[in-house]
């Protein structure tokens, strides 16, 4: 496997993990930095004994190393520095990193979901969509996580009421797909911050309900017919107002947008 060269200015220098699929434990056995194709290098041919057996080991059992890249888009430096916290973090005793080590906000991903990303085909929306935008996004996160931080908590006007759907979108692209079923007062309906299970560390007591909004919905799975048509495509060209979260499809009347062909929207606002 190879990144293609034309993401390469987009993942810097980042900082990667190997994970052995055989092994109950969530921690990698090994954490490195690198540049381009580094990762993929050193899984064919390593410095390191230790990880070399290991990974020997995985291969016997016909399987395979499952790589992570945990943060991308650093300078040198910065790797260097994200390098050696990660090591700290985990315990050199716990990896196979002969020495301790040495401003992505999509984080511990493969290198396949990077690919995807960064190469994301862009998409003309069909469907009238609230779009909203999610920085940092985490994807190891559960799914009740992304549904309530993206369905609340938003200062809107009535041009949400017209929205079908609601789109997750990290650096421009479609992560999760939602349908809506209603707009509710902030703080109204079942929440991770309003459940106050012991277990719950979202929780937050006496919360006060707003002058925002939130939607109550469902995630439609990726075979789903709307899904198909928008998940992992990049809809930049409908983000206007960069410090906005939130972005629509459609102008005031409920009229789909239309572009040129330099993106421009023709019948907006």
């Amino acid at each position: 496997m190879k990144f293609p060269a034309n993401i390469h200015k987009s993942l810097g220098n980042y900082i990667y993990a190997l994970y052995d699929p055989t092994d109950n434990s969530e921690l990698p056995f090994y954490v490195g930095r690198g540049i381009k194709d580094r990762v993929f290098s050193h899984l064919k041919e390593s410095h390191n004994d230790q990880v070399e057996e290991i990974i020997k080991n995985i291969r016997s059992l016909n399987m395979q190393p499952v790589v992570k890249i945990l943060i991308h888009g650093l300078s040198s430096q910065e790797a260097k520095a994200a390098e050696t916290a990660a090591i700290a973090m985990l315990g050199k005793d716990n990896l196979a990193n002969k020495v301790k080590g040495n401003g992505s906000n999509f984080t511990n991903v493969s290198p396949q979901e990077l690919i995807d990303h960064y190469n994301a085909k862009e998409v003309t929306i069909k469907h009238k969509v609230i779009i909203i935008i999610r920085n940092p996004w985490n994807p190891d996160q559960p799914e009740r996580i992304h549904y309530d931080r993206t369905r609340s908590a938003w200062r809107l006007g009535k041009k949400k009421d017209q929205a079908d759907y609601a789109f997750l979108v990290h650096q421009g692209v479609v992560k999760r797909v939602y349908s809506i079923a209603e707009w509710f007062p902030d703080g109204t309906t079942f929440h991770t911050r309003n459940n106050p299970d012991p277990r719950n560390i979202d929780y937050i007591k006496d919360y006060k309900i707003r002058g925002r909004y939130e939607f109550v919905g469902r995630l439609l799975a990726k075979s789903h017919s709307v899904s198909k048509l928008y998940l992992g495509k990049s809809i930049r060209k409908y983000i206007r107002a960069v410090m906005s979260p939130c972005h629509y499809s459609y102008n005031n009347e409920g009229e789909i947008y239309k572009f040129n062909k330099k993106n421009e929207i023709l019948n907006f606002p």
